[in-house]
């Protein structure tokens, strides 16, 4: 169901209750509506009808004069022709709501619509909200001075609807003139309406005892308890939960005395993996006869069902996990490694298989154990309180420039520069067993790196394992990353298994040291990258000063080849001083403020979740776009897809693209993208008349997948013969 009650600018009409005390709106409109019987005024305050097929529509107003009131009661009233409807604010599983623009008015600061209380309407299992035959919207307009005159022009959209869907749009003006604030003859019909809309517990009688997550019958499901100070007739109750979901039928049970009601409202739709509905906030409107109440609450974790909500085994998670990681052997990310690979695997040429194995096996660990270690860091994160996610510490300037230091030296060492000498006992036995020239430091180390240039990237099934992990117990999630490092070191493990698949490769020989050379660009790439990455969560003038630095040890591991033996000894100490200063500096002088330098083919709005729900309600799209700098599958995403000229255009014209920063760490963006049960990047997801919920896209987007998500969101109003409540008038099958 869609919450559509947008906290509207000035002019435009805000769909809460009106700041002043409702006690006394209802004092002066009993005292209007009396008097309307006795002495109705001469000029009435009413706009002509204007009428549109099937419907018709106009404003009136309570009182004759503005008087000294700061605040006038109106009332919008829409008369339907006999089998015709139209929507409430949250229209269900179809519909659109009203939409109302105040453009052009004068005297006017403010104006806050009412909704009456709607009617359930349902037909073979779709359920919408709203109005049949007429009805009357109450308006609080708040004037700019009071006293002056209130000149009100209003642009009505509404969707009316019976064998076929119609939208209509109105064009309604009236003047109510300076002087005394009687009432008007359309004040009693102003009253009735506003007595129509859902007040609080002391007006209605009614009160909400609890709302919680439960399980019913194995699906996921709200039971909500109500009682009544008279005893329940025909109880009925709407939850409006944010974000949005599609709830469905409730099955009601009442106590003996018919004083307690309890609802159990069974989801229509399936959460994302990890996500839950406890701690969001819902909206409540509970109805019984001409009683009724509307309450905001908090979701809360049901304690009356024991039955756990069923959910993926653990044994197919870790199926999805290995999948995962090995996929994520193809990503972006990953890529720079295989300069890296590929030099493990044709250096392999001609050696014994017992040292290839080795190798490989060393590789393999090194990717294993890192996965091991990243889940003992979140786990230890997530029992600590902090936010938890894949890739978050790419958010940290000190880590990137370690990286960028990392890298360099990676590269450096495929220059010959320097080697990595063993340990002592480790050596003699390496030596013994496999051979002298034998390094499973190196190999392993390999294995850790690729790991860590692996974790900005998310893979298809990467991000639903991640996901279950990181909502489960701890030793969940060391399972799932168990599976999700052997899933990245298949390749290495066949290898392994296999070594005749390297060892009959040629000899290493001096071609050997030309390939080392060359496999080293693609790590500088990496480490410009990283660098640019650094200058937009810092500054430019930081990052080039870590790029100095980098220089500065590739020139010194220069000069040490070149200098005697004697006198290579200070290189070392001088290397690490540099490469300690390059990772500490930034994180020292780094703040929180961080701007997106994208190119301008798209016009981004910055991310705002509240604005979702307002953008929907007055029939746009949305495309949300959750990226950052560090994460190259968002940029792959942008460059192949999104800033594509007619994906560009398309986005720009048809809908609301709006970015969320996520390059340094931002609590507002990890709990949306904890709502979806997402702890990764990137995540995209469209949303519309025709998919209040949102459409979340795949990691890898396609210019199909993009365009067929959009066409579903926005939806298809054009008329036709099928009554709304059988299918979504917006909505594309």
């Amino acid at each position: 169901m869609t919450d559509a009650r947008p906290d509207a600018p000035p002019l435009r009409t805000t769909p809460q209750a009106s700041p002043w005390t409702r006690s006394r709106l209802f004092a002066l409109l009993g005292i209007a509506a009396a008097s309307a019987l006795l002495t109705a005024p001469a000029d009435a305050a009413t706009s002509p009808w204007v009428s549109g097929d099937f419907v018709q529509a106009r404003l009136i107003a309570a009182v004759a004069g503005t008087g000294d009131l700061k605040t006038l009661p109106l009332g919008i009233e829409v008369k339907l022709d006999e089998t015709w409807k139209t929507y409430w604010r949250s229209p269900g599983d179809a519909g659109l709501p009203p939409a109302l623009a105040w453009d052009g008015s004068a005297n006017l600061a403010t104006a806050t619509l009412l909704y009456p209380k709607p009617q359930r309407m349902t037909l073979l299992g779709i359920q919408t909200f709203g109005y049949k035959h007429d009805v009357i919207f109450p308006v609080d307009a708040t004037v700019a001075t009071p006293g002056q005159p209130l000149e009100l022009k209003l642009k009505l959209d509404i969707l009316v609807c019976a064998e076929l869907c119609v939208p209509r749009t109105f064009a309604l003006t009236l003047g109510v003139p300076a002087g005394p604030a009687s009432a008007d003859p359309e004040a009693q019909l102003i009253a009735k309406a506003r007595a129509a809309v859902p007040g609080g517990a002391e007006v209605a009688g009614l009160s909400i005892a609890s709302v919680a997550e439960v399980s019913d019958k194995g699906a996921l499901a709200l039971e909500i308890k109500a009682n009544a100070q008279d005893p329940f007739v025909r109880p009925d109750i709407i939850a409006e939960v944010d974000p949005s979901l599609g709830l469905g039928l409730p099955r009601l049970s009442l106590s003996d005395d018919r004083h307690a009601a309890t609802f159990v409202i069974p989801m229509t739709e399936h959460l994302p993996i990890g996500a839950k509905l406890t701690g969001r906030p819902v909206t409540l409107t509970l109805t019984d006869g001409e009683r009724a109440l509307e309450q905001h609450s908090q979701i809360t974790q049901g304690t009356s069902v024991a039955e756990e909500v069923p959910g993926p085994s653990l044994l197919a998670m870790l199926g999805i996990a290995l999948l995962g990681g090995l996929i994520l052997n193809l990503m972006p990310c990953v890529l720079p490694v295989l300069s890296i690979k590929f030099i493990g695997v044709v250096s392999q040429g001609g050696r014994a298989p017992a040292a290839v194995r080795a190798g490989f096996l060393a590789t393999a660990a090194g990717i294993i154990v890192s996965f091991l270690a990243i889940a003992g860091v979140l786990i230890g994160l997530k029992a600590a309180g902090q936010t938890i996610g894949w890739g978050i510490q790419f958010q940290e300037p000190a880590f990137i420039a370690g990286m960028a230091v990392l890298v360099t030296l990676f590269a450096c060492h495929l220059w010959g520069l320097f080697e990595v000498p063993l340990p002592r006992v480790v050596a003699a036995v390496a030596s013994r067993r496999l051979g002298p020239d034998d390094k499973l430091i190196g190999h392993f180390a390999t294995g850790a790196f690729a790991t860590l240039l692996a974790t900005p990237c998310s893979a298809p099934f990467l991000g639903t394992a991640v996901g279950f992990a990181l909502a489960g117990e701890p030793i969940t999630m060391l399972a799932i990353f168990l599976a999700l490092g052997i899933g990245l070191a298949l390749p290495y493990l066949l290898v392994a298994a296999l070594p005749r698949l390297a060892t009959r490769l040629p000899k290493p020989g001096r071609w050997m040291l030309i390939v080392k050379k060359l496999m080293a660009a693609p790590l500088v790439a990496t480490a410009v990258w990283l660098l640019a990455v650094l200058a937009s969560q810092v500054s430019v003038t930081l990052a080039a000063g870590v790029a100095g630095l980098l220089v500065a040890i590739a020139a010194l591991l220069v000069w040490r080849n070149r200098t005697p033996v004697t006198r290579r000894r200070f290189a070392a100490p001088v290397v690490a001083a540099l490469a300690l200063t390059a990772i500490l500096v930034p994180d020292l002088v780094a703040t929180q403020n961080h701007a997106r330098h994208d190119d301008q083919a798209i016009a981004w709005q910055k991310f705002d979740r509240n604005a979702i729900k307002s953008l929907v309600s007055q029939g746009k799209t949305v495309f949300v776009d959750v990226t950052a700098d560090w994460c190259l599958t968002c940029q792959a995403n942008k460059r192949l897809v999104l800033s594509n000229t007619g994906m560009a255009a398309r986005l720009n014209k048809a809908a609301v693209p709006m970015q969320a920063d996520w390059t340094r760490p931002n609590a507002a963006i990890a709990a949306y993208l904890a709502a979806y049960g997402r702890y990764g990047i990137p995540f995209n997801i469209v949303y519309g008349p025709g998919a209040p919920a949102g459409v979340v896209l795949p990691e890898l987007l396609s210019s199909d997948d993009v365009t067929a998500a959009l066409d579903r969101a926005a939806g298809d109003t054009t008329p036709r013969r099928a009554d709304v409540d059988t299918q979504h008038p917006t909505q594309v099958n």
